[in-house]
């Protein structure tokens, strides 16, 4: 992994600027597309590092697999840049992939997720809680629960309380219909609520 990053670490910090304003992703793909500059494509990369390896990490236990996968994505990302048409927000399209490599991890690599299906989660309400946290317990608390949600929860929550994304980008992210990332994000909640209800 540091090695892959050290391409990108080493660039100078690059802005690019159009009336006034960094320009964002989606321009910063269109000049690479139209010159093949490949800086802008560094560019790019270097900005969404942190997105992608935060939603990894948010969805897999193992730091090693962490690592891996996240290569994997912006790897991917580099490969198919020219697939990029702009229908939607780059943010988007990079979830889409990070979501399609973490799901095919899951599959095959069932031992390195820690979840529950929906019918265990709708139970971790009787587990027992602490009766005294702090802060950063609680912190670790409210991770822990996130953690154990179903795959399909937990990427609701995270990929709308977390990284800000609307439902319906969410929904394309995760192939459903909006409707179905909102009942996923209102189950989640509940799901929280119920954990968490002594200190909330």
């Amino acid at each position: 992994m540091a090695k892959f990053l050290q391409r990108f670490s080493s660039l100078p910090y690059l802005i690019y600027v159009e009336t006034q304003n960094v320009m964002s992703d989606e321009i910063l793909i269109q000049e690479y597309q139209r010159t093949g500059n490949r800086e802008l494509l560094d560019e790019v990369v270097r900005r969404n590092f942190d997105r992608v390896y935060r939603f990894v990490a948010s969805m897999v236990t193992s730091n090693d697999s962490v690592d891996d996968l996240v290569q994997d994505v912006l790897t991917s990302v580099v490969r198919n840049i020219g697939k990029f048409h702009g229908r939607s927000r780059f943010s988007t399209w990079i979830y889409q992939i990070t979501q399609n490599r973490v799901r095919r991890f899951l599959e095959t690599s069932a031992r390195n997720f820690m979840y529950l299906d929906d019918e265990q989660a709708e139970r971790i309400e009787a587990k027992p809680w602490e009766e005294t946290v702090d802060s950063k317990e609680l912190m670790k608390q409210i991770d822990s629960v996130i953690a154990e949600l179903s795959p399909a929860l937990r990427t609701a929550i995270l990929l709308t309380g977390v990284e800000g994304l609307t439902p319906e980008e969410a929904a394309i992210v995760e192939n459903c219909s909006v409707a179905n990332i909102h009942w996923r994000i209102h189950k989640a909640r509940i799901i929280l609520r119920r954990r968490l209800k002594e200190y909330l």
